[in-house]
Parts: structure tokens; C-alpha cells; sequence
């Protein structure tokens, strides 16, 4: 008793908000103690016009208020001019050279036969607008005068739509000759008069007119927004400020006075600005572990736990490793093993935080091995080479991750270390010394079989300390030679073979959907083991076709039924079998109603036979797997039974089952949804069509079957 309660007591506390939110405080705390080294301020010696002996940058983000205002008179100097486009000037300039054609057709009308040409130019130029008649010549309205109407016809449109076409494009006052001449290029001569034609010219240059002019108040205004858009010169945090080899100028010593590397005083601004960081980072590794819960929706506390001591655990190595590197060893610090975090996370918990953590763990380690440098904060390339040499890890692990598939996927990041670290070496550009190269490549393929070696060893820790079932532990699991399926195996052969079926359709199934297939293949080897304890009482076991029910009382025999999945539970409680093995034991019947045995029961019964009586007691289903792994189990035994089964009859006894388990609400606990129950029948239908498909007869058993016959 007392354990039991030292065990609620311990559940209520951890489920406790202080409680987690105390583990994402020690995720940021652990973060920020592994690189407070970088916010203390480091004695940089170095003097004007000499060669600097390595690169510098700079440890913190400021402003450079001199370059800043340099470069907002540069910004003001090359501010653009302003230009204002009329779009509507086009059909505009249009309608006035229409009012041209328009007066000249209503004075040709209105002027009788004696009406002198003078009379008429006279009578056109004084209906004509101020500025047209400037333009406007008196040969260009005397030709106008004379013209037919359908000449004046033909060139008012071709006017109209030289007009128009020229004055769609933006024209400057600098181009508007070319432009005109262009227009008048558009008229052909082979279609009118000499005369007519130069007429229409006139026209063109009197109507094609500007219409991108420049805007001198908005040039000001430009300029104006330039200077206050020019943004503030900023030395970035990392920024290389001199690198090796060159010299120290006075513009390199202002740099280092304004990023304070020149002043060797502890700083109150470096600590806040790591917080920040570590804040960022640790804010990023809540939002991602807030996908951890339990099926009541709260936090799962030991997924937290896991992953916060794997974290700690790969700040250590990464701490450690940057430690070495003050054996001044060449290459060393290629030696951490980044890909274990990265394969201990992918396996125990998930792949997205798999990946979040290998970002997370390159800047970190960007920080921690920038600390063995005298100015830099960030060794950039050691954040490269974690990050890639991380995600090279959780992608290339395939599968379940069994130990050889694990073993062979060290190899392969081995060999992938010794290419980024081969590409960041070449990038460089430097001078290559063979035994230096070879021993950092060494300490890079090390790397990945160090990783294989903490992975095997760290993977048992976690898995018995935080109860975490693992994918190798789920395959171990699925050996035959295994004691309990042996067990089964021998005492109930038949519950075997069901037990192995059940696992095909169930797997195959949840990996439609997306859910756990290797978890539901091995629970669906042990689901029933709780038969092995009164073997002979269920049908598959029955090889001598003598039923022991038929003895007994409806009322025994439910009770023995019903009391198997509560069997297998217990004896896998005995072997320490995972948590989630036993849940899916203990509920792969649910709440369901042993109908034959209920229905015998009132055939010879005089009294009223509760059906709650011959119920399951539950748990109903709370997982997908649990709910996969329970139709599987009643559809393969239906179907074993059938006598001969055609995918007509599967399908029809699959969508009874399926009908029969959602109206009695044995799904209502689990998170399926119905489009998923519809796959997991698609693909049961389909595996098991696939298994009781029709066979042809061959020659020799049709040649046999005809001897027996006579």
C-alpha cells in the first residue's frame, strides 16, 4: 500500500504546472550555464597597423553612429527624381484632335458655296481651342478643307490611333521629339495625299504632348523618406571585423572601440543578451514538447523527463569536447558525438523534435567551442558541421532502428562526418597539411561510431528509468524464441497462428493510418496469451472437435471467456512486459457482448439474463493501436470460420463488424476517427483477400481427384 501511494503521490506532483514548467527552466538553465563563458569579456591584444594573428569579431550587436550618418547623405545624394504619369492624357490628347476633324466636317456643312477658303479657315479657327490654334497651321485646316469626307474619315482614325498608341508609354519632355517622329513614321504615304499626310502630321505633333513629367515637390519628398529609411549601420553579433593576416587599420581599431572588444570591463549587456538567446532556444524546445501528452490530454511528464536528461546529457559531451580542445589537438573537436542526442531523440520520442534539437544543438555548440577563441563568439563552422552531422542522423536511420540497422547507420555518418568536414576544409581555401587533415578527418569518423556506441549503451537506461518502449525493445519483443510466445506457441498452437494473423492485419492497418504498426504487431503476438491458461476452451485450440462448453453452464463459460484478457494482463505484469503491450491486452475486447453464450443463456434460462452479465468488463479501446488490434482479432476470427470466403463475403463481414463495434460505442475512448476506421477496413479487406484468395487446380491434384472418384 504504501508503495502504491508513494506512487499516486508521485504522479499528482509531477502532473503539478510548477512541476513542468521546472523542467523547461533547468532545459534554459542548463543552456545558459554551458555558455555563460561566452558573455564574459576576453582580453583582446592587439595594436594599430599591425597584421592580425587570427580573425576577430565582434561579441555583441551595436550601432555605428558615424557610418550612419554617412550613409544617409549617400541615400539622400542618390535618391531618385520624381516623375508623374498621367494615364488618362492618351484618350485626352484623343478627344482634342477629334474636335479638329469635328469643326472642320461642321464648317464644311455650314459654309455655302461662296464662302471664300479664307472665310472658312477663319470660321475654324475660331471654334478651335486657344492652344490648337497655335499649333495648328493654316496649309494643315486648308487641306483638311478640301479633303473628302471619307479622307477625313481614314485620317481621324489613323490619327487617333497614333495618338493613342504612342501615348501609352511614358514620354519625357527630353524624348518627346523622337516620340512624335516616330507617330509620324506610323502614317504611310501609299494610303493618302502628300498633303493630307503632312496635314495629319501636324496634327500628331500638335496632340502628342508629355505625360511623364517630372514632380519636384515629390522629389523632395523622396529624398526626404530616403534619408529616414536608411537604416542604422549595425555591427552584427559574429561579424568578422579584421581577419587573419590582415592589417589593423584606424577603421578597424574604431570598430573594435564601438563593439567594446578595446574595453576588457565586465559588461551587464552580454549576460542579458545570452538570456535572450537562451530564451529564444528554450522557448522553441516548449513549443515542440508541447506535442507530449497523454491520453488525458495532460503533459506527458516522462517524455519531459527524457528528453531533458538527454539534452543535459549532449551539452555535456559538446561542453567536454570543447575542453579538449586545450589539449591543442588538431581536429579533436570533431570528435563529439552529436549524432547520439539526435538518434536517442528520434527513437525515444519523436523525429520533429529530433531535428528542432540537432538546430538547437548547433548553436549551442556554435557558442561553446567559439569560446576557445580570444574574440569570436560563434565558431560558425563548428555549428555547421553539428548541424549537419545531427540531421545526417535522424534521416539516415531507416526503418525501426533495429541494433544492426543502428550499427550500419553509425557507419554511414561516420563517412558522411569525413565529407562535411572534407567540404568544410576545402571551403577554406587554406594551405592543406597531410597529417593535420588526416587527424581531423580521424577524430570526424570516430564521431559517428563513438555515437553508435552511447546510442547501444544509453538506449537500456532509458528504456528501464523512464518505462519508454523503444522500437528495438518493441523487436526484441517480436522474437519467437521469446519465453511467452514459446508459451502460447506450445499450450495453445492455435491462438498462435490466430495471434500471428491478427499482427499481419493489424500492422498493415495502423500503418495507413499513421499510427504505431510495430507496436500493434507486438501486441497482437501477446494479446492472447491469457488463453494459455485454459487453452481448450476456445475454438482455435479445439483440434479434436470436443467442445468443453457443451459440458458446462453459459454462465461458466462466460466467465471463462471473458476472464482472458484479464489473464494475459496479469502474466505479462509478471514478465515486466511494457505498459502499453498490457493496455491493448486488457482491452482488445472492450465492452463487448459475448452473444452466443448470452443468447444460450436465455434459450435455457427461465429467469431474466442481464446482458451487462456477459459484457467484457473494459477498458474500451484507448489507443488507435488498441482499437486496430481488436477488429482485427474479431474480423480474423470471423473470417477463419467462414467456409469459403470470397472478397464479396469478406468485405460484407468486415463492414458488419465494423457497423456492429461503432454502434456500440466501443471506439468512443480513442482518438480514431471515422475516415481512419474507413482505411483500417480497406486495408483488412485487402490483406485478407490477398490471403484467402481463390487457388487453380493443378493437373496432378485434378488427375488424383479422378482416381479417388472411381
Amino acid at each position: 500500500m504504501k508503495h502504491k501511494d508513494s506512487g499516486k503521490d508521485w504522479r499528482q506532483f509531477a502532473s503539478k504546472a510548477y512541476f513542468i514548467w521546472g523542467i523547461y527552466a533547468l532545459l534554459g538553465i542548463a543552456m545558459y550555464i554551458a555558455m555563460i563563458n561566452t558573455a564574459i569579456p576576453k582580453k583582446l591584444n592587439v595594436h594599430l597597423h599591425e597584421i592580425a594573428k587570427h580573425d576577430i569579431q565582434s561579441p555583441i550587436e551595436t550601432i555605428d553612429k558615424e557610418a550612419t550618418k554617412v550613409k544617409q547623405q549617400e541615400a539622400v545624394e542618390s535618391a531618385p527624381s520624381t516623375y508623374v504619369y498621367k494615364k488618362d492624357a492618351a484618350l485626352m490628347q484623343v478627344e482634342k484632335a477629334g474636335d479638329i476633324f469635328d469643326v472642320i466636317n461642321e464648317v464644311k456643312t455650314d459654309s455655302d458655296k461662296h464662302s471664300s477658303m479664307d472665310d472658312k479657315i477663319k470660321k475654324v479657327r475660331d471654334k478651335l481651342s486657344d492652344s490648337t490654334n497655335d499649333e495648328l497651321s493654316d496649309k494643315t485646316v486648308e487641306t483638311l478643307l478640301k479633303a473628302s469626307d471619307s479622307e477625313l474619315s481614314v485620317a481621324q482614325d489613323m490619327v487617333n490611333t497614333a495618338i493613342y498608341e504612342t501615348m501609352n508609354n511614358k514620354i519625357k519632355w527630353s524624348d518627346l521629339e523622337r516620340v512624335q517622329k516616330n507617330a509620324s513614321n506610323m502614317i504611310p504615304s501609299s494610303v493618302t495625299s502628300k498633303a493630307m499626310r503632312q496635314a495629319m502630321i501636324n496634327i500628331l505633333k500638335d496632340s502628342i504632348v508629355p505625360n511623364y513629367m517630372f514632380d519636384a515637390n515629390a522629389t523632395k519628398r523622396n529624398k526626404e523618406e530616403a534619408a529616414r529609411q536608411v537604416d542604422n549601420v549595425v555591427i552584427h553579433q559574429g561579424e568578422v571585423i579584421v581577419k587573419k593576416g590582415e592589417l589593423i587599420t584606424r577603421d578597424v581599431m574604431h570598430k573594435l572601440k564601438v563593439v567594446g572588444l578595446l574595453d576588457n570591463h565586465l559588461k551587464v549587456l552580454p549576460f542579458i543578451g545570452l538570456a535572450i538567446f537562451v530564451l529564444f532556444l528554450t522557448s522553441l524546445l516548449i513549443m515542440e514538447c508541447q506535442h507530449f501528452k497523454t491520453k488525458q490530454g495532460a503533459p506527458d511528464v516522462t517524455r519531459l523527463l527524457t528528453f531533458l536528461v538527454i539534452f543535459i546529457f549532449i551539452l555535456l559531451l559538446i561542453k567536454l569536447d570543447s575542453i579538449l580542445e586545450n589539449t591543442h589537438t588538431v581536429g579533436i573537436n570533431y570528435l563529439v558525438p552529436i549524432a547520439t542526442g539526435a538518434w536517442l531523440i528520434r527513437m525515444l520520442l519523436s523525429k520533429r523534435l529530433a531535428i528542432v534539437s540537432s538546430a538547437v544543438f548547433s548553436l549551442c555548440g556554435s557558442l561553446i567551442f567559439g569560446e576557445s577563441s580570444s574574440a569570436s563568439v560563434f565558431d560558425m563552422q563548428m555549428g555547421v558541421y553539428l548541424l549537419l552531422s545531427s540531421l545526417a542522423g535522424v534521416f539516415a536511420l531507416k526503418g525501426h532502428g533495429t541494433r544492426f540497422k543502428l550499427l550500419q547507420t553509425g557507419f554511414i555518418i561516420s563517412v558522411i562526418n569525413v565529407f562535411i568536414v572534407a567540404g568544410l576544409i576545402f571551403i577554406q581555401n587554406g594551405t592543406l597539411h597531410l597529417y593535420e587533415t588526416g587527424l581531423t578527418l580521424g577524430f570526424a569518423f570516430l564521431s559517428g561510431l563513438l555515437s553508435t556506441i552511447l546510442t547501444f549503451g544509453l538506449m537500456p537506461f532509458f528504456e528501464a528509468t523512464f518505462g519508454i518502449l523503444s522500437p528495438i525493445k518493441l523487436i526484441e519483443l517480436s522474437n519467437p524464441n521469446h519465453p511467452l510466445l514459446r508459451k502460447i506457441l506450445m499450450e495453445a498452437p492455435g491462438t498462435y497462428h490466430h495471434s500471428v494473423m491478427v499482427a499481419n492485419l493489424a500492422e498493415r492497418a495502423c500503418d495507413v493510418i499513421g499510427a504505431n504498426g510495430l507496436l500493434a504487431r507486438v501486441a497482437a503476438y501477446y494479446h492472447d496469451i491469457g488463453k494459455t491458461k485454459r487453452p481448450r476452451f476456445f475454438v482455435e485450440n479445439q483440434f479434436n472437435h470436443e467442445n468443453p462448453h457443451e459440458k458446462i453452464s453459459p454462465q461458466l463459460s462466460r466467465t471463462i471467456i471473458i476472464s482472458h484478457p484479464y489473464d494475459g494482463a496479469d502474466i505479462l505484469r509478471k514478465h515486466h512486459m511494457p505498459k502499453e503491450i498490457i493496455d491493448i491486452a486488457e482491452q482488445h475486447h472492450g465492452t463487448t457482448l459475448l452473444k452466443y453464450f448470452y443468447h444460450k443463456a436465455k434459450e435455457v434460462s427461465d429467469q431474466e439474463v442481464l446482458e451487462s452479465e456477459f459484457r467484457y468488463p473494459g477498458p474500451k479501446a484507448q489507443t488507435k493501436e488498441a482499437a486496430v488490434v481488436e477488429l482485427a482479432d474479431s474480423i480474423e476470427a470471423a473470417v477463419r470460420s467462414m467456409a469459403k470466403p470470397t472478397p464479396m463475403k469478406i468485405e460484407s463481414l468486415v463492414q458488419k463488424i465494423f457497423n456492429e463495434r461503432l454502434e456500440d460505442g466501443q471506439f468512443d475512448e480513442c482518438d480514431i476517427t471515422l475516415n481512419e476506421l474507413r482505411m483500417v477496413k480497406e486495408s483488412i479487406c485487402e490483406t485478407l483477400n490477398g490471403v484467402f484468395h481463390s487457388r487453380i487446380e493443378y493437373p496432378e491434384e485434378s488427375d488424383h481427384k479422378k482416381v479417388n472418384n472411381k
